[in-house]
């Protein structure tokens, strides 16, 4: 046996690429909350909510979220979880977000909680940055059809 450098046995053969494991992706994720974005102050700002309201109500439909891949929340029935284009939604939610200095999004996510009650975040690599409350359907109202 040598003692020194190992002996290189030849040059691989053709080339190497990086791979990325497909279970990785973001819609393979489950959902993840961040709360440092959220807006306290505005229109739909988090300060409009009951404590035991939020508790009662709110909470444990966000710990639901938690559950799920984001595969699972935006798959499906599109009119209950969906990614919005900034420009579609409510000129006032638009000049908040430039308030606030989110104006660099493109799209925000809208979030069911009941018929009419919405949590909005944006999404970045899997997480949640929750942004508002948007009790009355209000920042990007259906669209309903034949009307």
């Amino acid at each position: 046996m040598s003692k020194g450098k190992p002996r290189r046995q030849g040059n691989p053969k053709g080339k190497k690429e990086a791979t990325s494991d497909p279970r990785l992706t973001t819609q393979n994720q489950n959902l993840r909350w961040d709360v440092s974005k959220i807006d306290k102050d505005g229109q739909w700002g988090w300060n409009k909510v009951d404590c035991s309201y939020f508790f009662a109500e709110i909470w444990e439909k966000m710990r639901n979220f938690e559950t799920k891949k984001w595969s699972e929340i935006l798959g499906g029935d599109h009119r209950l979880n969906h990614k919005v284009s900034v420009s579609k939604i409510e000129k006032e939610a638009q000049k908040r977000l430039k308030e606030l200095r989110y104006d660099d999004q493109e799209k925000l996510v809208s979030l069911r909680l009941t018929g009419k009650q919405r949590l909005w975040a944006i999404e970045i690599e899997g997480t949640a940055f929750l942004l508002w409350w948007d009790p009355n359907h209000e920042i990007y109202p259906s669209q309903l059809r034949h009307t």
